[in-house]
């Protein structure tokens, strides 16, 4: 079994585990993560996770590259799940900055996604990401602040 299958199987089971421990209903995985056909390829829970993107022709701007914003939801479609895995319970995103280095080009095929976590605190969580090409060249970075939700916060955002 692949990591992207044994992760879409662990996120299953937390599903039903919050639906039957708090009658919130999740929809795990999220639409976004069949949409970017994003791929997780490590998951090292509280640590890091590395994931791969592919070049999808329907995500690019008019000249052809990959348009930020959806490499933007890529990246975040990869903190949400670290954010996660060191929180033990939902959370919500402060902040996420991008800084954009070079483009993400067809010809590339894919790109990696790897986010690893800075800092925890009691409420807080500080988690840094690189995009890189296959060969390590470095087409992004981002940073990303996220606040770990009580669980009447999440209840209260189910209504």
């Amino acid at each position: 079994m692949s990591v992207h299958e044994s992760w879409l199987n662990s996120i299953e089971s937390y599903r039903s585990e919050v639906l039957r421990n708090t009658g919130i209903s999740l929809q795990l995985p999220p639409p976004s993560l069949a949409e970017l056909k994003l791929e997780y390829l490590k998951v090292e829970p509280g640590v890091t996770i590395r994931a791969r993107l592919p070049f999808l022709r329907k995500f690019t701007n008019p000249v052809g590259l990959y348009q930020g914003g959806f490499l933007s939801a890529a990246i975040d479609e990869v903190f949400g799940p670290l954010s996660y895995l060191t929180a033990g319970r939902p959370c919500m995103t402060l902040s996420m900055n991008v800084t954009f280095i070079r483009a993400f080009e067809e010809k590339m095929a894919h790109c990696l996604v790897d986010a690893v976590v800075v800092r925890k605190t009691t409420n807080l969580i500080f988690m840094r990401a690189d995009v890189l090409t296959q060969e390590g060249e470095m087409l992004a970075h981002a940073q990303s602040h996220v606040t770990i939700l009580r669980e009447e916060q999440f209840k209260r955002a189910e209504k």
